[in-house]
């Protein structure tokens, strides 16, 4: 998974890089602001079921009721094709309206009624992909999600190069229609690859009452999570641009701005997660079958061992975000204030990476409802702070509203994981020696005449040699300590 993401995310990356090259920083907003009333349809359509079809299957297969996981499974995935369809249609019909009243932006409405269509095969795959993670099986995911992502970015360059579009409505409209076919062609490769790895199961589906029951519980809050925080994160991308006005920039300028943050300096912050969020996926099945079989050690033991992983990865990631952040923005977009604001949001890096590991556990630990209103509270706070602090402080508004978000929803989520769990936070070996171990080497690279990308790689050589050699040190104590008892 952690392979497959890397080029996926490496891929998305290079189309975001291609994008602003072709339609600009402004057509990068207006994009942004179409996939923003996507993302509020598609996470309502999927979310909810993916989740629910993984937790169904590890509760049942803990259990040895195999038929009954079958069954369950496929009533996940009717449930996910009649949801996605009537939201695809929801999403076409009110196309208009959205794009005229509440995007502010005629030219919207094209792209949005361009990836309705999208939404039933989109909810299927992804409840699809919730029962192969289930089954712990991986690759058929891993190869669905690089050929969704070839495809868009191979229909996009393609239609942008001979149809040649001539405005940013027909630019966005080329980006979107790769979209809509990729999702149709993932749903064909998702449902052969599930059914022939149900016949692996040797069992005919057995009718389970009160499924709905089971059902219910995890459905609805996560459903009801998706659906408030994507309409408020929606909300707040209308906000933004409008915002931006206020505070003296024009249309033109406004979009552009919004890109910069939304579709240039976030990709780059989120791109290191392709090593954290295939264990917060995994880590669902795993924390499942641990509480139904009530392994409470087991569950202390995988989180610390999580924490503790993610805060090895995510603090170097920071700290050379901190040191060569305009020598990325440069690299990727030929931007320096891209570059600027990758500088100024790496802080936030840890706490975006934490939250990701605390709200996978906290999801297999069944405290969907803490998920809920904890990421309630924070869409409402986002929304609130962009409407009062964007017509007056500009870009930097956007600036201040993401670092306070990420910081107040880390500290919540965790705040809960350690009271259900019971863990201990190691400060010195956690956090502050690996900040030494890399802060270090940053420091002295510094005045060094060498290209940026050689720094980044002595600077994690001598980061990954100092974690090794303590890493020994430890067990060499651990060892001494066993038999001298």
């Amino acid at each position: 998974m952690a392979v497959s993401a890397l080029i996926i995310r490496s891929m998305n990356m290079f189309f975001r890089v291609f994008m602003a090259d072709t339609i600009g920083a402004e057509g990068i907003g207006l994009y942004q602001l179409i996939i923003s009333v996507y993302i509020f349809f598609a996470a309502v359509s999927t979310s909810g079921i993916s989740l629910t079809a993984t937790r169904l299957y590890s509760d049942f297969s803990a259990k040895g009721d195999y038929a009954k996981a079958k069954y369950a499974v496929r009533k996940c995935i009717l449930i996910s094709l009649i949801s996605g369809a009537f939201l695809g249609a929801v999403m076409y019909v009110s196309a208009d309206v959205a794009g005229t009243y509440f995007l502010h932006d005629v030219r919207t409405v094209p792209a949005l009624k361009l990836l309705a269509p999208s939404l039933p095969f989109m909810a299927v795959s992804a409840c699809i992909r919730g029962y192969f993670t289930a089954r712990r099986q991986t690759i058929q995911t891993s190869v669905e999600q690089l050929l969704e992502q070839v495809i868009e970015m191979g229909v996009f360059a393609l239609a942008f190069l001979f149809l040649k579009p001539d405005t940013l409505e027909k630019a966005c409209c080329t980006a979107v229609l790769g979209t809509t076919l990729a999702e149709v062609i993932s749903f064909v490769y998702s449902l052969i690859c599930y059914a022939v790895d149900i016949k692996k199961l040797n069992c005919k589906s057995e009718k389970t009452d009160g499924l709905a029951k089971k059902i219910m519980p995890v459905a609805v809050p996560v459903m009801a999570n998706s659906c408030l925080r994507s309409g408020l994160s929606a909300v707040e991308n209308v906000l933004i641009p409008l915002g931006l006005k206020k505070n003296g920039s024009d249309s033109s300028k406004a979009l552009a701005q919004y890109g910069i943050i939304g579709g240039m300096t976030m990709p780059v912050l989120t791109f290191p997660t392709v090593f954290i969020l295939p264990f917060c996926s995994l880590i669902v099945t795993e924390m499942s079958e641990a509480l139904a079989k009530r392994h409470i050690k087991s569950i202390r033991h995988i989180t610390e061992r999580m924490f503790c992983f993610a805060l090895y990865y995510c603090l170097p990631v920071m700290v050379i975000l901190l040191f060569f952040s305009k020598d990325i923005g440069n690299a990727l977009y030929h931007n320096e204030l891209a570059g600027q604001f990758i500088g100024i949001l790496a802080p936030i890096v840890p706490f975006m990476y934490l939250d990701a590991v605390a709200d996978g556990i906290l999801k297999g630990l069944n405290e969907q409802t803490s998920y809920l209103i904890f990421n309630l509270i924070d869409a409402v706070i986002r929304v609130i702070l962009t409407y009062l602090l964007l017509p007056k402080f500009g870009i930097m508004g956007i600036v201040a509203v993401i670092i306070i978000s990420e910081l107040l929803n880390t500290v919540m989520s965790i705040a809960r994981l350690i009271k259900v769990t019971d863990i201990k936070i190691m400060v010195f070996e956690w956090i502050l020696f690996p900040l030494m171990c890399i802060i270090t080497p940053c420091l002295l690279v510094k005045f060094l005449s060498l290209h940026f990308i050689l720094k980044i790689l002595i600077c994690m050589g001598f980061y990954l040699i100092c974690v090794y050699l303590f890493g020994k040190t430890k067990q060499r104590s651990a060892l001494k300590s066993r038999l001298l008892l």
